[in-house]
């Protein structure tokens, strides 16, 4: 059942945190504030959500009749077309589409047809990765099943110029790409995988694609667990040969569009809001919800008369899925390119990025919460202590204090880099069995259409970022908290694996400690100001008393916005799982990891480092199971010279990596063995144990040195005069 509830039962205003200015008097002082989210929420239209969502899903706007709308494709460029249309009919100012360059992928169907045993009759057709494809004649070979594709799967198997079948959980194990490239190089001439868990769970006819992050090889392709299971029962009975045509064209030298619309402000900083509009499959909650959902904000602004101080930007980005060849980072390309060759000066003025991923559709069955960079979540706890709409009828625990990060899997990670505060709506609950959520069921699959649309859950993000929105906008100054960095720098030492090291914490921790002291000391002044400006608000106030504390909370902004930036440049890494750390952490985590490896080895426990320690060292999970040259080929992607011009947002961002592959491998033949000469093995892990504790080390000096940096351009934030000057004028 669809829940209704009048607007003005949404939101209680008394207590806006952020509450709006008027115009001004020609006399002077302001007019009696006015409520502009009460106006938003009125005019915010979920019926038009839902129809602008329905209008993505035309077949003309794919390329494949299992739908796709890819990097660079022409159902990508159609598409942009018809959003700036969108954005005209709703009214939007300045729009235009920003080109900026993408490898292409098009696909455009694919079959796969049994040719032996005479007399089958049945069509599958796969859906392709970003992948090779064939000629139009297609591959004629034997199929042959070969397990999960790891390298024991070819051991005594001839596969050459044969098409391989595997199962695959791309959730819980690898991505594709590294069994496809075991299959090219024992000389298969194309690969099929069947999803067995983690994502496509919806049913057995479901289908799933994910990023390709290898070399265009062979073809891979996906199908059902009903079409693995027919081709299964004909294997169960003899030789099985194939027919396979992919029509799928990955190319260099593509273009793709953002798509730009703007509600013009009175200055020139920004508040953007956005996603991105490529797909897979029919994509309706990834990602055309979302795309209605920024355009069903701005319908609403622009409704309901409302005239912001900053400009609100609305941003649709193509090239998310997927948009680049052969890297380790070939997600969020629009995003990246928007904010690095696009427009990078959106830096430094741009206030925050609210970026929105399947709105329509999440199991939220307790509290609402929100994935944000952590210097705004003392802004967003504020905010829903006092000005968030009332979202009980839908989380009965109302707003929740915990704290998530980004995602690096979302547009808003891009744009923080750059130095762009983001926030991304929350997708699941933490208590929600992994099975039961969108990722597991429909993310990524054929049944990602309008069947899954939820108006009530769309409503709840419609209003929350809609009044967010509102209300940044209406105060005078960001409130960044970098106290909450700070604390996260604290909570990231391990003590024992310096002082184990040999590495010196001292200066580090007093760096952080002045760091967290300038950081409370803006926060404070921030807060206050705007608090200030809220209660001047609702008293008639001189227009240039008000235009002073905004003039006051623009130069704070470019400079914690410039210490925002320095912050993500100098301190945040990336993990070879793409989780962001900080740069010591790498180390530190690798220290830890190797000093047990070589204790229990010395004890003789190999069974318990195979089992508990090696495979959580950086990426050497995967040298469990697949070969040195494929292992080595991912690492080259990250840390090759030819390569280091195709990393996008992940460009310098990964420390280092260790080679263990033989280590491992060696370990896992002496697995179950008791009494074994371990000595080859120690002394690797021991060399690499040392090289450790020397990044360890020039990873704390390089965060020593930057923190004062940080700390210097708080301590020119200052606020007291006009605090001072406002506090007088408050009746």
């Amino acid at each position: 059942m669809m829940h209704q509830k009048k607007a003005r039962l949404l939101l209680t205003v008394t207590a806006l945190f952020f509450l709006a200015v008027a115009p001004v008097w020609s006399g002077g002082k302001a007019e009696p504030a006015q409520d502009p989210v009460a106006g938003f929420l009125d005019k915010a239209d979920t019926t038009f959500a839902y129809d602008t969502a329905l209008r993505l899903t035309d077949p003309g706007l794919f390329n494949s009749e299992l739908g796709g709308r890819q990097s660079g494709s022409e159902a990508e460029h159609r598409t942009a077309d018809l959003l700036v249309t969108m954005m005209e009919e709703v009214g939007l100012k300045n729009i235009r589409k920003e080109a900026f360059p993408v490898d292409t992928w098009q696909f455009n169907g694919s079959t796969l047809t049994v040719l032996d045993p005479a007399g089958e009759s049945k069509v599958i057709k796969p859906y392709a990765y970003a992948s090779g494809g064939t000629s139009p004649e297609g591959i004629t070979a034997e199929l042959l099943y070969v397990n999960e594709g790891t390298m024991f799967d070819y051991e005594d198997l001839d596969v050459s110029g044969k098409i391989v079948l595997i199962d695959i959980d791309m959730y819980n194990y690898w991505w594709i790409e590294y069994p496809t490239l075991e299959a090219e190089l024992n000389g298969a001439a194309a690969i099929i995988n069947n999803c067995v868990g983690g994502y496509a769970m919806l049913n057995d006819n479901s289908m799933n694609t994910q990023d390709f992050v290898g070399p265009i090889s062979i073809p891979s392709v996906n199908i059902s667990r009903n079409d693995t299971a027919y081709l299964k029962g004909l294997l169960e009975k003899g030789t099985v040969t194939i027919n396979l045509k992919v029509d799928n064209i990955v190319k260099e030298g593509g273009t793709s569009y953002n798509i730009i619309g703007e509600i013009p402000g009175k200055t020139d900083e920004m508040i953007i809001l956005g996603d991105h509009y490529d797909t897979h499959f029919w994509g309706f909650q990834d990602n055309s919800t979302a795309v209605a959902m920024a355009l069903t904000i701005a319908k609403g602004l622009i409704d309901s008369g409302y005239q912001p101080q900053r400009t609100f930007v609305f941003v649709l980005h193509g090239a998310e899925e997927w948009g680049a060849i052969d890297t380790r980072y070939d997600w969020a390309i629009g995003a990246w390119n928007q904010v690095n060759t696009v427009n990078p000066d959106w830096s430094g003025k741009a206030l925050a990025f609210f970026n929105f991923e399947h709105p329509a559709h999440f199991i939220l069955d307790e509290a609402y919460y929100v994935n944000s960079t952590p210097e705004l979540n003392s802004l967003i706890d504020r905010f829903n202590a006092e000005a968030a709409p009332d979202l009980t009828w839908k989380y009965p625990e109302g707003y929740s204090k915990e704290h998530y990060h980004i995602s690096t899997w979302t547009d808003s990670y891009p744009y923080n880099q750059s130095g762009i505060p983001a926030t991304c709506n929350a997708r699941s609950t933490k208590t929600q069995p992994r099975s039961e959520d969108f990722g597991a069921l429909y993310y990524h699959s054929n049944f990602d259409d309008p069947s899954t649309w939820e108006e009530d859950v769309f409503r709840t993000n419609l209003h929350y970022y809609g009044t967010l929105a509102i209300e940044l906008d209406k105060s005078p100054v960001l409130e960044l908290d970098f106290t909450a960095q700070a604390d996260r720098l604290t909570d990231s030492l391990d003590t024992e694996v310096f002082a184990a090291a040999g590495v010196d914490a001292a200066m580090l921790e007093s760096n952080i400690e002045a760091f967290r002291t300038a950081g409370a000391r803006v926060y404070s002044q921030l807060s206050t100001l705007n608090d200030l400006y809220k209660s001047l608000a609702a008293q008639k106030t001189p227009a240039k008393l008000m235009q002073e504390i905004r003039d006051a909370g623009y130069a704070a902004n470019r400079q914690t916005l410039k210490a925002f930036r320095k912050i993500q440049d100098d301190l945040y890494r990336l993990n070879w799982g793409d989780g962001t750390i900080f740069e010591h952490q790498h180390a530190q985590g690798n220290i830890a990891l190797l000093s047990e490896a070589i204790e229990k080895l010395k004890a003789g426990e190999v069974d318990y480092v195979v089992d508990e320690i090696l495979w959580d060292i950086e990426l050497h999970w995967y040298s469990y199971y697949f070969s040195k040259e494929n292992v080595q080929y991912h690492m080259d992607q990250v840390f090759s010279p030819d390569n280091r011009d195709n990393l996008f947002w992940g460009t310098g961002r990964v420390v280092a990596v260790m080679d263990l592959w033989d280590t491992v491998q060696s370990l896992n033949a002496k697995y179950g063995s008791s009494g074994a000469d371990l000595s080859v093995e120690i002394a690797d892990l021991e060399k690499n144990l040392e090289e450790q504790k020397v990044l360890l080390s020039e990873a704390v000096y390089a965060e020593t040195s930057v923190l004062p940096e940080i700390t210097a351009m708080l301590d020119e934030v200052d606020l007291s005069e006009v605090i001072a000057n406002a506090q007088k004028a408050v009746k």
